[in-house]
């Protein structure tokens, strides 16, 4: 089922407003807007839900403290 919130948070992947702290420096892994703060609840689970789907996958940067959310080919459809 896919809900309005996953619309929502699908959008927001698109407009790359979604980054992933990866968990670099023993931190636990965790969305973060790109202009710095939390992803709210609902918008956490609607994309774990996305992710799940195949529908926008973590484009993964080495090093990198965050990491991209992005869509897939599938989510871009």
């Amino acid at each position: 089922m896919f809900v309005e919130e996953d619309a929502h948070a699908l959008d927001d992947v698109r407009r790359g407003l979604v980054v992933v702290h990866n968990g670099f420096v023993g931190a636990a892994e965790c969305y973060l807007w790109s202009a710095g703060g939390r992803v709210p609840r609902w918008e956490t689970e609607a994309v774990d839900r996305l992710r799940h789907r195949g529908l926008v996958r973590v484009a993964r940067r080495r090093g990198a403290a965050a990491s991209p959310v992005v869509l897939t080919d599938l989510g871009a459809a």
